[in-house]
This record gives C-alpha cells, structure tokens and sequence, in this order.
C-alpha cells in the first residue's frame, strides 16, 4: 500500500484516538455526575434562591440545575461523537435516568418547575439519535469504496488499530490483483470496474466470517484474518478465485478476461507495532511476491527482511559505483565457428567495491531491472566499450563487432535510438562494429516504439541481435517484421543438446529459421568439444563459451584482437 501519508494530512478525529475508550468514560462519568448533582440541586432547594458567595447577588436554584443539564447534554453529545455506536446508548441511558430524576422530584414536591427539564431531556434524546445517525451514514460514506463496496483504506486501518489495541493474534493480508491496465486498454474501464466488482465479490465470498475484506486503492485489497484460520488456507483459495476467468459481455460477444493475484502477510502479535509498522511489513512482503516468482503468498519474517535490505543494500551499492565508477567491463570472446576466428566481443558488466568484494551482475541486475537505475548502467557499458574499442574497430576495418545488451525499458523509449546514435557520433564510433542485444520480453514492451528504434539504428549500420531466443516470448511473425541481423540461442537449449534429440532437433530447427530470415546464429554458453562439434553440424555461424575462451579484461582482449586482426 502506497498511500499512508494520506492519513497524516486527516483531521485529528476522537473515535480514531487510541484513548477513545477513555474519554467515551470519562464523558459518561461526567454526565452521570451531572445527572446526579441536577437531582440534588432540584429536591434539596427547588424553586428557592442560591445566594451567590460574593455581593449581595442570588441565583435562582432552576438556573443552576439547567447549566448542570446544559452539562450533562454536552458530555452525552461528546459521547456520540466519539463512537456513535456506544455513545448513543449511553447517552440514551444517561438521558433516562435524568428523566426519572426529573420525574420522581416533580412527583415529591408536586412542582412543575422542573417540566422544562422533562422536555430538554426529550429534545436532546432525539438531538442525539440525529448526530449518531448522520456520523453512522458520513462514517459509512467516507469508509466504503464506491466501485466495490466494501470498506476503503481508511476503515482497514480503523480496524486495524482497534485489533492491535485488543488482545489475540491475528494476519494482515495484502492482495495485488495484475492485468487490470491491459483490461483497462483493451476493453474500456466500464468492463474493468465490472471485472474489479466480481474481483471483489469473489475475495468477499471465500473470506466469508473468517475475516475482514477492505479495497485499498487500484487493484489492491486487504484482509484481515483470525489467528484460528489456516491464512495459507484461506489465501491459497482467495487466489484460485480471483485468477479464474472473469466473463464479460461486450457487444453480445462473451470475452473471458484474466487477472493475476499476489499476497503480502503479515501477522501483528507483537503489540509494540503500530499500525504503520504492521502496514509496511504487510507491503513489504505483498512487492516481494509481485516481484518474484516464488511464491504467489509472501510471508513477512527475518528472511524476508534480510532480502530486503540486501536488496536496498544494493540498490545503494549501484548508486555509489554509478557515481564513483566503481563498475568495469569484462569482454566475452564471440568466434566464428568455421575457422575460430574471432568475431567479437559481448560487453559483461561486473562491479567491484572498494573493499575488493565483487557483487554478481545475476545479484544487482535484477535489482536494477526493477528501477530506472538499468537504463544508467546501460549507458555506461555503452559508453566505455565504445570508448574502449574505438581505435581497435577502426584498425580492424570493421570487421571487428561490439556487442551490447539493452534492457527491455530502453529499447522501448521512443527517443532510444537518437540517444545511441549521438553517443556513437560523439566517441566516433564506426556503427558497423556496434551491436544492439535486445531480449524477446523486450518484444513485448510497447512493440510500436520498439520497431521504430530497430529500423532507426539499422537504417544507420548498427546491428540488432534478438538475445536468449527460444524461450518463448517472441512470435515468428513479430520477428519476420524486424530487420534482426543475429539470433542468439540460450545457453538453457545448449546445455542438454548432447543427450536430448528433441533439444538436438530444436537447436537445428533455430538454426534454419534464421537463415531463412537471413540472420546469422550464434549459440551461447557452448561449453564442451561435443556441443561443439553438434553445433558445426547443424551450420551454426557464431558461438560463445568457456570451450574456447573465458570472459576477458580489456587487456587480454586487446591481446586476443592483435592476434586475429
């Protein structure tokens, strides 16, 4: 949940206090005491006149007995306002015990002085049903989504400090429903508020009495369980409900619709959390579950809590090498296979601390990816391996080929191409030598502004090569309309490739569909003489891997062109 400083901008209300209990008392003790000091007022001096301790003024004795009433209405108002619930009825008593006071004093002393009294009581009785009735239906609007009605993010957290301010354990459950920004794009937000509505009345039907269920903001609701229920139960079920097709009808044409579901839990038996604590550990785990693949249920505890700031550790980390170049570039040897002459190099980041630990690219690009901090380190490694290679690209005629990955948020930025085209302007890079990694994922984020940024760079000599091709992303169809030069087969078809036929035949296959679209192959992470071999059988162009050479420093990489070019 993302929007807890909306609660700090609240009105201070008493019913949201932790001390409401405690002044809803207090208020009824000082209207009772009231009560009990009008009474006395009324029978021990009736009509008479009160002296006043100073001058020679008076008071008459009704004038008090109505300021103590005037009291006594005031606290039983402030009872109301503090819990509509409880405060009526104790206000509704209060005023009932005035009214027998009033009445057994009129029937003693057979004065009617005090009728004025009887009818205040009355007037107020029903002053106070209206102020708990208009505060029940303002509570129920300013609670309750409008979309799905059920209660909104400032009645979960309403319920939530009253449940911490209680005894027993209980679970917090977070639930982030994906897809609905492809609903909404595709078939209007009038179908994706329908999808969200029975969205909620499944979550709804399957927490039934073992819970509360509360739509927080977007496609995220919360939940509040018992410590009795199995939550991994419960949730388990919650999930199966949502992720099942949703039909709609659009224009007499039933479309069946999909959503995905993931949960963030956490338990508040530790009562020296506050709501805010119980909150974030409860979103903390909900992000890491959206992020992950683990698991679709993300339980908040110590090991999450390391991962966590190990990943806010690295996030740092990046930061810091970006500003202090803390990162380097290892070079990956890419060999023609007939031959092994070279081709190329792939450009690998590596970052290593001052202190001389090194942080594994498969630990912070990950974390990375999940931010803009990628497209930083992506321009880095541009910049330095062109840099690095200018003169030596130049020497070897162009023959030479840098290769650099993009992630899938840059090659999907309409200006992309501008951007790498200025770079190599300003090294003077030749564009021939330059080639662009793009992943299948990447053919899938905003295709349209992909295609224009493939066709720009190509236009102006830069290569395209589709990396880890064959895990399934990208369509043959989508790939005939791109001017690809490389396909790159992932190391995860290779590994295997000697004792499975089926991924012997899959690799062949490929390698054929590339060159019927006129693209060279290479194939990564070739490790073993066989594999070798398999792949020179199949007319692979290009490979990569330890069997012939480990990545490399700049320095045995230039080594390694002197000796080919």
């Amino acid at each position: 949940m993302r929007g807890g400083k909306d609660s700090d901008r609240r009105f201070f209300r008493l019913a949201d206090s932790k001390y409401r209990n405690l002044y809803l008392y207090l208020a009824f003790a000082v209207s009772i005491l009231a009560v009990v000091c009008n009474g006395f007022i009324s029978n021990r001096f009736g009509n008479s006149v009160l002296p006043l301790p100073f001058g020679d003024y008076s008071i008459p004795a009704s004038s008090v007995s109505g300021v103590v009433q005037a009291v006594s209405a005031t606290s039983c108002i402030l009872m109301v306002i503090i819990d509509y619930k409880t405060g009526v009825k104790l206000a509704f008593f209060t005023f009932l015990f005035s009214i027998f006071g009033i009445s057994r004093g009129i029937i003693a002393t057979g004065s009617m002085a005090s009728i004025p009294g009887l009818a205040n009581c009355i007037i107020f009785i029903f002053v106070t049903f209206l102020i708990g009735y208009q505060l029940e239906a303002s509570d129920r609007f300013a609670l309750t989504d409008s979309s799905t009605g059920l209660p909104n993010r400032y009645g979960f957290e309403r319920v939530l400090n009253s449940r911490l301010s209680g005894i027993g354990r209980g679970y917090v459950a977070y639930l982030h429903v994906g897809g609905f920004h492809d609903l909404n794009a595709n078939l209007g937000r009038k179908y994706g508020n329908i999808i969200l509505k029975e969205t909620a009345a499944r979550i709804s039907a399957i927490i039934g009495e073992r819970g509360d269920v509360f739509k927080i903001e977007g496609a995220e609701f919360a939940i509040i369980l018992s410590e009795e229920c199995n939550y991994e139960s419960v949730l388990g079920q919650v999930i199966d409900a949502v992720e099942a097709p949703i039909e709609v009808d659009k224009n007499g044409i039933s479309i069946k619709c999909f959503v995905s579901a993931n949960v963030g839990v956490a338990d508040f038996y530790d009562r020296h959390l506050s709501t805010d604590e119980v909150m974030m550990c409860t979103d903390v785990a909900m992000n890491y579950a959206v992020n992950h693949d683990e698991s679709k249920i993300c339980t908040y505890n110590d090991a999450l809590k390391a991962k966590v700031a190990r990943t806010t550790e690295i996030e740092k980390m990046i930061k810091e090498a970006l500003e202090k170049e803390y990162f380097y570039l290892q070079y990956q040897p890419q060999f023609i296979l007939d031959g092994k002459k070279l081709r190329g190099f792939e450009a690998l980041v590596r970052l290593r601390m001052p202190d001389g630990s090194v942080v594994s690219p498969g630990e912070f690009i990950p974390i990375a990816e999940k931010t803009d901090l990628i497209l930083e380190i992506d321009r880095y490694v541009r910049h330095r391996a062109m840099t690095e290679f200018k003169e030596i690209c130049s020497r070897s005629g162009d023959s030479l080929v840098v290769s650099v990955n993009v992630s899938a948020k840059e090659i999907s930025n309409l200006g992309f191409s501008d951007e790498v085209l200025d770079m190599i302007r300003e090294i003077g890079f030749p564009a021939e030598c330059l080639e662009i990694e793009i992943t299948e994922y990447s053919l899938v984020q905003s295709m349209e502004n992909t295609i224009i940024n493939i066709q720009d760079l190509r236009e102006h000599g830069v290569k395209i090569a589709v990396d880890d091709f064959g895990t399934g992303y990208t369509s043959l169809s989508q790939l005939l309309n791109l001017p690809v030069s490389l396909l790159k087969i992932d190391k995860s078809l290779i590994d295997n490739i000697e004792d499975s036929e089926i991924n012997r035949d899959f690799v062949k296959t490929v390698i054929y569909m590339g060159h019927l679209m006129n693209c060279e192959v290479i194939s990564e992470g070739v490790e073993k003489e066989r594999q070798l071999r398999l792949l020179n059988q199949f007319d692979c162009d290009f490979i990569q891997g330890f069997v012939w050479s480990r990545p490399l420093d700049y320095d045995a990489a230039v080594e390694l062109c002197d000796q080919s070019i």
